[in-house]
């Protein structure tokens, strides 16, 4: 009776939501990432078979299933390292893909926790600013809810409050440091200018810099970043930042305006890694040498930029960050067993972003090169399956010295 009472009124509850909150959704970027791993099942993934007796966690992927679709790439990726995660740990994942709708990704949310045997755990990103709405759904239910990679913003943040607090049953979220991320991919260049006596004649290293766009937590966080390294460095000049919707050809065009407008610029810093491209082809055809007389770092460990790392023509990428999701069930995991997560916190802010360049992309490429995350043992993360371990370490040099 409970439940046939319950499912109309939760969709009553979520249609009054959706109809009396002032909209806040911004326009979605340009893909981001555009490298595809080589292991992942598009298919839905959806259990069909009955309850194994496994802790079960259904994780609502906002991309796109479809591997040919440039947009789907680096959501993939955070489901293929989920599933190699997930298969070490014995968790019964269910991964459904949105496809870049959030207003599926709500009524996925809706179905699944109010589904006669929901699963343990469902895991949910702030896309589009709706985990909010998804959030009170699974805590009515009574399903716990872990927010992963994008959390709450601006006003959302005054209305939820804490896991735990307003909605018990909202348990915790895991964001990876876009902060650190932006500030990491500006030291690196920085110090490669001023190494490689780049400067101007005026005595000091002049900057562009691209990022995906104005509004986006990401981006914005990526940004404060590259100005506190700026802030730690008089010698050097930030010209101008440039938008470029995330995309490698509109950053190439801005790229070509900024260096006809500043030609004297010696480092460019770009909020990813189809950026960084877009501007390396900039530079030249500007007559520009990468890794010579101009330096450029980028964001993803995209697959060619990895390669312009190897070669040089690229200081660095940044990345790490599709790991969230494996870090994330590896969380669930030892909550489930009985180890909180709690004793570190519950909203999570961790450095999960680690820079690759000269220094360790040939170990990174030699053990990932073909993208098959099987290779790590994920129970070597788990405090439940090493009561030794005091602090979660979820860093690429953990993941370098299994």
């Amino acid at each position: 009776m409970f439940k046939q009472m319950f499912a109309p009124m939760l969709l009553m509850f979520v249609l009054i939501i959706g109809c009396n909150s002032t909209p806040q959704i911004t326009p979605e970027p340009k893909p981001t990432e555009t490298e595809l791993p080589s292991n992942v099942d598009t298919e839905s993934n959806t259990s069909t078979e009955p309850d194994s007796g496994k802790m079960r966690v259904t994780f609502l992927n906002p991309g796109i299933s479809d591997p040919n679709d440039p947009t789907g790439g680096f959501w993939l990726g955070v489901s293929a390292f989920m599933q190699a995660t997930a298969e070490d740990l014995d968790i019964d994942l269910e991964i459904l893909y949105s496809e870049r709708d959030h207003l599926a990704m709500q009524e996925q949310a809706f179905e699944v926790v109010t589904r006669d045997n929901p699963p343990d755990y469902l895991l949910v990103v702030n896309e589009k600013l709706v985990a909010d709405k998804m959030v009170k759904v699974a805590d009515e239910a009574e399903v716990k809810v872990f927010i992963m990679l994008n959390s709450f913003v601006d006003d959302q943040i005054t209305e939820m409050g804490e896991p735990r607090d307003k909605y018990p049953n909202w348990i915790g979220s895991l964001i990876p440091d876009n902060h650190a991320a932006g500030y990491a991919i500006a030291k690196s260049i920085i110090e490669q200018g001023l190494v490689n006596e780049v400067m101007a004649e005026d005595g000091t290293l002049h900057m562009i810099a691209v990022t995906g766009d104005r509004v986006t937590p990401a981006s914005v966080q990526r940004v404060d970043g590259l100005e506190e390294a700026l802030n730690e460095h008089d010698n050097v000049t930030l010209h101008q930042t440039f938008v470029g919707e995330w995309s490698k050809d509109k950053s190439k065009e801005q790229a070509q305006v900024g260096l006809k407008r500043y030609p004297e610029t010696g480092v460019i810093w770009a909020a990813n890694d189809p950026m960084a491209l877009g501007t390396l082809d900039a530079a030249k055809e500007a007559g520009r040498i990468p890794g010579e007389d101009i330096f450029i770092g980028g964001l993803n460990w995209d697959g060619p930029a990895l390669e312009k790392v190897q070669d040089g023509s690229m200081v660095m990428t940044v990345g790490g960050h599709f790991m969230t999701g494996g870090w994330s069930l590896i969380l669930l995991h030892d909550h489930h067993q009985g180890k909180d997560f709690a004793e570190e916190g519950v909203a999570l802010k961790r450095p999960i972003f680690s820079v690759i360049d000269s220094q360790n992309i040939e170990p990174f490429m030699a053990r990932f090169g073909d993208r098959d995350w099987s290779q790590i043992d994920f129970a070597q993360f788990s405090k439940v399956l090493n009561p030794d371990i005091e602090t979660y370490d979820f860093s690429l040099d953990a993941i370098l010295a299994q």
